[in-house]
């Protein structure tokens, strides 16, 4: 297995020390560190493209961070596909992603839905905004969620093969989305992670605690509690859920096992 290092530097900063630094202190040496001097907007990318042509299975790819190695959501997915397809790990040393680990594994089925962001901060401006209203006194937004008793129904109607998750959403009057995340879609038991969205856009800021709507400010297991009740899954799909994923301004910034076992 050979270990190496790619960094990026745009036009404008020219200085790849700091990349360098941190991946020669993750181990890589100075002759598998790969330093492109390209803008990262560009599709063009000459020594990413030499560096996937010398890897080979078993080998590892490392990074600073996800924004130094990808050009927009789209150009993440096809290169985790990539990795997943030739055997490659793949590791960000910021945001603590390693595809050679079990957690890490689970960032091929998370990226794709970062190609969604758009459309899922739309949903997430909605939640922290309804959250906003509650803390003022205001209720708001639409019906609560749903009840035990109709997910245990929707998640029957699924069981049974006879019914598609549009439909099911439709008689429950949710969302297609809302009702994915709480069914069972996966009967064979193929674990997966919660993508919890935030961001520091004006208004995206809680002034009352001068942090972003979501976060408790306190410790990690109290964190991860607070999501999990902000996300609440089907009794059946919990124990296929190991992780949270932290995506904030478009960037993962954190990716943290849970145990399954725990209070939702």
């Amino acid at each position: 297995m050979t270990r190496y290092g790619y960094a990026r530097v745009s036009t404008r900063e020219q200085n790849p020390e700091s990349q360098y630094d941190a991946l020669t202190t993750a181990g890589i040496t100075a002759e598998n560190i790969v330093i492109e001097k390209i803008s990262g907007k560009l599709a063009s990318r000459p020594a990413l493209d030499e560096l996937l042509d010398r890897l080979a299975p078993g080998d590892q790819v490392v990074v600073t961070r996800l924004r130094r190695i990808g050009r927009s959501h789209q150009h993440l997915l096809d290169l985790s596909v990539w990795f997943d397809t030739h055997q490659v790990d793949f590791v960000v040393l910021e945001q603590g992603i390693d595809t050679g680990t079990p957690i890490g594994r689970l960032f091929f089925r998370m990226i794709a839905a970062l190609a969604e962001f758009d459309r899922e901060a739309i949903v997430e401006g909605t939640l922290e905004g309804l959250a906003s209203a509650r803390t003022r006194g205001r209720v708001g937004g639409r019906r609560p969620k749903l009840s035990q008793r109709q997910l245990d129904q929707a998640q029957h109607m699924y069981d049974t093969g006879e019914h598609t998750v549009d439909e099911i959403a439709g008689t429950f009057g949710v969302q297609r989305s809302t009702m994915y995340r709480h069914l069972a879609a996966h009967k064979d038991g193929r674990d997966c992670v919660l993508i919890v969205y935030r961001n520091t856009r004006p208004g995206k800021i809680d002034p009352n605690t001068n942090r972003r709507y979501g976060e408790t400010g306190q410790n990690e297991k109290v964190q991860l509690d607070a999501d999990r009740k902000w996300w609440p899954i089907a009794p059946a799909r919990r124990p296929h859920v190991k992780g949270f994923v932290y995506v904030v301004d478009g960037i993962i910034t954190r990716i943290r096992a849970i145990d399954p076992a725990g209070s939702w």
